[in-house]
């Protein structure tokens, strides 16, 4: 607020004038103040602080869109990786236990499996999963369907998912077959995320 110092002068040089006439009524002028500069600064001052609440709604309302974005693409993820384990599991334990078909399928533009000797491996994060010992067998030729052939597959679920399937077997449990599904996808909110699910299947 602009403080302003009223003071009374009375109208003339240096004389009162009386207005109609009655000298107990004189006219007086107020100077020295003036409400335009005050109004302005009042009108900035509630317009700046209406900016400032809008700003703050706005990037709440936002943040909680991304959240839900973010949940909803995940749940999406991970009952794609569902489908896919239960096509998986589905299949002949003869199909899992021989992989992948290397004539059907290309294994180099994987960047999850890494050829180590004569045998295929399934990294993730640096690491051989779902153990050290794990390998993917790559001797299919009698299994044509997904998710073992192709191994990668892609999915419209609003946005691009992309599924891996992945059979691994173990020289230390050879009547199991760990079956891998990755589902990665890049989120229009920016960045790539995934889902990694696994699952044990005995030989009948």
């Amino acid at each position: 607020m602009v403080s302003c110092l009223r003071r009374l002068r009375p109208v003339g040089k240096g004389r009162m004038q009386f207005a109609h006439g009655h000298p107990r009524f004189a006219r007086f002028r107020l100077s020295g103040c003036s409400d335009k500069g005050s109004t302005l600064i009042e009108t900035l001052l509630s317009i700046s602080l209406l900016a400032i609440i809008l700003l703050a709604a706005t990037r709440g309302a936002i943040g909680s869109l991304s959240a839900a974005s973010i949940g909803k693409e995940r749940s999406d993820a991970t009952g794609i990786m569902s489908v896919a384990m239960a096509q998986a599991v589905a299949l002949p334990f003869a199909y899992l236990q021989s992989g992948l078909n290397t004539s059907a399928d290309s294994l180099a533009n994987d960047s999850n499996i890494v050829k180590s000797g004569s045998s295929y491996v399934l990294e993730l994060n640096g690491n051989i999963a779902p153990t050290a010992a794990s390998t993917i067998p790559v001797s299919n030729t009698n299994s044509p369907e997904p998710p073992l052939v192709p191994h990668v597959v892609a999915v419209l679920e609003g946005i691009n998912y992309t599924v891996h399937t992945y059979p691994t077997t173990s020289t230390s449990t050879p009547g199991l077959v760990t079956v891998v599904v990755i589902v990665t996808w890049k989120s229009p909110t920016g960045g790539k995320d995934q889902v990694v699910g696994e699952d044990g299947i005995a030989a009948p």
